[in-house]
Parts: structure tokens; sequence; C-alpha cells
């Protein structure tokens, strides 16, 4: 089981990796579960698996804005793996979103989805470690 502070430590971990292939600047935080799930609900891709039944698997969450936040939650990714290489490849695929965020032309679920396909392209092509964690 890990704790925030090891969820924490291994997300600094991916960010540093990140970092020497790409510069971003982001804010890595730590939210209580009601909030992830509130906030995970507002995204199309989810509005979507929610409404075709499709069992969720969200891990973290890149809020966009002025200062790109990423969200995570020691529960959420204690239920979903008890791999810290799997924590730090959720980390690494959430700063793909950061990076990649000016491809996206609109807040809609095409897009959306377009943007998942750009950011496992990246993640196999030069993270190819973390590529295994993402079908």
């Amino acid at each position: 089981m890990f704790t925030k502070r090891e969820v924490k430590e291994l997300a600094k971990i991916a960010y540093s990796e990140f970092s020497k292939k790409h510069k971003v600047s982001c804010k890595i935080s730590m939210i209580d579960l009601d909030e992830f799930w509130k906030l995970a609900k507002k995204s199309r891709l989810i509005q979507d698996d929610m409404r075709k039944k499709i069992p969720l698997k969200v891990g973290a969450l890149v809020i966009h804005g002025e200062k790109d936040n990423i969200c995570l939650n020691e529960d959420i990714l204690n239920n979903l793996t008890s791999d810290s290489n799997f924590v730090k490849a959720i980390v690494v695929h959430e700063l793909y979103h950061v990076y990649l965020k000016g491809k996206i032309l609109e807040d809609n679920l095409e897009e959306g989805i377009k943007s998942e396909n750009r950011v496992d392209s990246y993640i196999s092509k030069e993270f190819p470690k973390y590529s295994k964690y993402f079908v």
C-alpha cells in the first residue's frame, strides 16, 4: 500500500525522468477521494465510459489551467496497483497530456480520444518500459 508520501516521491521521480526529454511546468497535487471523483466526472472521456457502463480505471487527472495540475489520490492508486512503476507510468501519462495540450483543438469527446492516442504513441516511443501498463 502506498502512502501519500510514497506517491509524491514516485511522482517526483517520474517528473524527473520526463524532464530529461521534455520541459513542462505543472503542479502535482494529492487530493482527497471525493474531490478526485468530483473532478473526474467532469471529463468527457469519463462521462462517456460511465454512459457506456464501462468500469472506470482512472489513476490520475490533469486539470488544465494557467498552471496545469496533475491530481493524484493514494486510495485510487492503491486500488489499481501495488507496482511503483505503474504509478510512475500514470504520472508520465499525465505529463504528456500537459506537454501536448496545445494539440487539443476543442473540449469534446473526439479530441479527448485523439489526445489519449497521442499520449499512448509518445509513451510507447519514448518510455517503452511504461507503455506496457496502457492497453
